[in-house]
């Protein structure tokens, strides 16, 4: 048996996946989609995204929503009963006691502890040891800590809590009117509510219109536009000309009713499995293709419109109505309808229309297959049009309360609700669920890089906009270039000429581990140089503003001299100290797999080529390791099957990533001069199961990385190791994330 499929399921989890191997068996072979572009299966294509912001409702609805998660958050943080009630809780008052309960959930005592240290409370020392830190080291209060303190607190632990009922059920009511509850869970930073609202904003079809106005001006009659959404809204349709009701929800219809009112040149169509719309002027063509199927035109039946006599909805009855998709995919290629709007449910999957040369995504779906199904529409090569290059455009919404902090910070000392960024991402502040969900879409495929020279990669940042202004302005700007590059159709056969054309002998998909858990650079001489600049840099602004001051003051005495100094180099210690202090004691204190990783990658490689996981002969596959001037490493396995490359990387990411909950745990140890320093990894799960395999790992991570202690985290020691070098590790420390991408090489 022979399985093929062009969009494997990759993001789905391990079981599911398993249940699909079970069915297909391993990966033996894949074929990317810059490999077809390369053989000339697929045409050039680019992804654009049209980013816009709420409807002036939608913001007002957005401001009240996070001012009512404000104003609960101040009263929590104000209420005496309930900050006595987690100073009582038996955890807190009892910590030796209760290290078992603790440890089945460490996530909600430190919740508590965070909370309590926020609120300038004297933390107990047990506290304190349990988790190996001092107090200075807890991290600050923000949205999800309150979320986990408000589940365990509410649902998970509430029969801790039976003395604070009262004050416990007053926040869970004031939490269910303002509708933070989903399914008897907290949801403070984006529930489902506020997920909805972006993710089918209006304004989504202005964006449309823009977009359509730009394609329809550069394309004309070549134009080929298709636009997929989730769902039809048919009793969105006017029931007369004059019938001009606002248009609120986004939809098949919605999106119609859009186009057609703005008045551009366009042969509008809609396709869907219960209603189908087509040009008035286009009858003859379909009647043309009707014949040539053996369709009489009794079969068919045409009816104006109600709201516009330029358009006929159009049926074909009984056996025959299967033939309707054909009929106007046929009528969309001859340019009977040059926009078509339809459901990603029938046109999304299995529809062949290779005629399409633009595709805007007005559907929520973000998953690996079907994202990949969407935009193959598109991508397609045309026999009739041997010069195609097809713009894929992607629709995403900022979230202007995130964009713009407007919760205040009322969390305590120093905190605020920003998340950490994520040391992949070039966009670093937050713009909300619809942009999150556009970037995990940009995950499940390759395409070309807007930088120069052009790159095919996977993820987000191949559009470069990690230097973007997120404000209004921002955003007008942000379009218009996605505009002229997508009006630029003829440049994008050349980019991927040049992308595809690699220096190696023989190019292909590289996918690469990309690892950053620590500042950028940190153990190289580049982050040395950059201190430095960042100092001279900040001491010339220091010593420009005194010298443009000393112009109106006189320096009669060497003593005066003196003062100014020492002052000007004091400034210049407190903004470059904290930050250059704090990175230099981790480093001393857990040093660095930078240099080791290639070292590593060959511990993880032998191991699972003595488990038998990995099956072709050591010496024909190699890890390759190499090091950017950003302090970004990139680790791959070459000469390896595709499913053995994926199972190495999925290993050599566990190693890397902060451990949740691992079965055996390595102890890093290592000197630098006179100071020790440790640094924690997990052994990989697919390694970890087995006792004999963990220990042949931890012998090769000796022999090839350093000296390691290998902890079972299964053990009453084993499990508060564990919880303490989650607490102090330089996972802990610094944001240690891993990624992985496809690159063209």
């Amino acid at each position: 048996m022979v399985a093929l499929t062009a969009t494997p399921p990759y993001d789905v989890d391990p079981r599911e996946w398993d249940r699909y191997q079970a069915l297909c068996g391993p990966i033996d072979g894949e074929i990317s989609v810059p490999e077809l572009v390369l053989q000339g299966d697929l045409c050039p294509h680019q992804d654009y995204v049209h980013f816009s912001l709420p409807s002036a409702l939608e913001a007002q609805k957005l401001a009240e929503f996070r001012a009512q998660i404000g104003d609960f958050i101040e009263t929590l943080l104000e209420s005496a009963e309930f900050k006595e009630a987690i100073l009582r809780h038996p955890w807190i008052t009892q910590p030796i006691e209760n290290v078992e309960h603790i440890l089945d959930d460490a996530r909600f005592f430190s919740s508590m502890l965070i909370f309590l240290n926020s609120q300038y409370v004297d933390l107990p020392q047990s506290t304190l040891d349990i988790l190996g830190v001092k107090a200075r080291e807890i991290p600050d209060l923000t949205l999800e800590w309150i979320e986990v303190l408000l589940n365990g607190v509410i649902y998970t632990y509430r029969n801790d809590f039976e003395e604070a009922e009262q004050a416990i059920r007053c926040q869970q009511d004031r939490l269910r009117e303002i509708r933070a509850v989903e399914h008897s869970r907290v949801r403070l930073t984006d529930p489902r509510s506020v997920q909805k609202l972006l993710v089918s904003s209006v304004s989504k079809l202005n964006a449309i219109v823009d977009i359509t106005r730009l394609e329809s001006a550069s394309m004309r009659d070549e134009l080929r536009m298709v636009i997929l959404s989730d769902y039809i809204r048919k009793d969105a349709l006017p029931t007369a000309p004059a019938d001009l009701q606002p248009i609120e929800r986004m939809g098949v219809v919605p999106i119609f009713e859009t186009l057609r009112r703005s008045e551009l040149d366009l042969k509008l169509g809609i396709l869907t499995g219960s209603l189908v719309v087509i040009p008035a002027g286009s009858k003859g063509i379909l009647d043309e293709i009707a014949d040539r199927l053996g369709i009489g035109a009794e079969h068919i039946r045409y009816q104006p419109t109600a709201f516009d006599a330029g358009f006929l909805s159009v049926e074909l009855g009984g056996e025959l109505s299967r033939n309707i998709v054909h009929m106007i995919t046929e009528l969309f290629s001859r340019g009977g309808i040059t926009v078509l709007v339809g459901t990603q449910a029938l046109l999304g999957e299995g529809w062949d229309a290779p005629s399409v040369n633009t595709l805007i995504l007005a559907s929520t779906v973000g998953s690996y297959v079907f994202s990949n199904q969407m935009r193959g529409r598109a991508i397609r090569i045309d026999p009739r049009s041997p010069q195609k290059a097809a713009n894929v455009w992607h629709l995403a919404v900022i979230d202007p309360e995130k964009l713009q902090q407007r919760i205040p910070l009322r969390f305590g000392r120093k905190s605020t609700d920003g998340k950490a960024p994520d040391p992949y991402d070039t966009m670093t502040i937050d713009l909300g669920s619809d942009v999150d969900a556009l970037k995990r879409r940009f995950y499940a495929f390759e395409g070309l890089s807007f930088g120069e020279p052009p790159l095919i990669e996977s993820g987000f940042q191949r559009l470069m906009l990690g230097a973007a202004k997120w404000n209004a302005r921002g955003v007008d700007d942000i379009n218009k270039m996605m505009e002229r590059r997508a009006a630029d159709r003829k440049s994008l056969k050349s980019r991927w000429h040049s992308a595809l054309h690699s220096k190696r002998a023989v190019a292909r998909m590289q996918e690469t581990l990309e690892s950053n858990y620590a500042p950028k650079g940190l153990v190289n001489w580049n982050t040395t140089k950059f201190l430095f600049a960042h100092s001279a840099a900040l001491a010339g602004m220091i010593l420009s503003g005194f010298l443009h001051s000393f112009r109106a003051t006189h320096i009669r005495s060497l003593q005066q001299l003196e003062l100014v100094l020492f002052v000007m180099f004091a400034s210049l210690a407190i903004f470059c100290l904290p930050g250059a202090l704090k990175a230099s004691l981790l480093l001393l204190r857990n040093g660095s797999l930078e240099g080791s990783m290639k070292h590593v990658g060959i511990t993880v490689l032998e191991t699972l080529h003595h488990m038998g996981v990995i099956r072709t002969e050591l010496g024909k596959v190699s890890v390759e390791a190499t090091l950017d001037q950003n302090g970004m490493i990139y680790c791959r396995l070459a000469g390896a099957t595709t499913i053995e490359r994926s199972r190495f990387l999925d290993a050599l990411r566990e190693v890397l990533v902060p451990p949740q909950n691992p079965r055996y745990i390595l102890v890093r140890s290592s000197k630098f001069w006179r100071l020790n320093r440790v640094d924690y990894h997990a052994v990989p799960s697919i390694i970890g199961r087995k006792r004999e395999d963990a220990i042949y790992f931890a012998g090769l991570w000796n022999r090839y990385v350093g000296h390691t202690e290998l902890v079972y985290t299964r053990s009453a020691q084993g499990r508060l190791k564990l919880l303490q070098f989650r607490a102090k590790s330089f996972a802990s420390a610094f944001t240690r994330k891993t990624d992985r991408i496809s690159r063209w090489e």
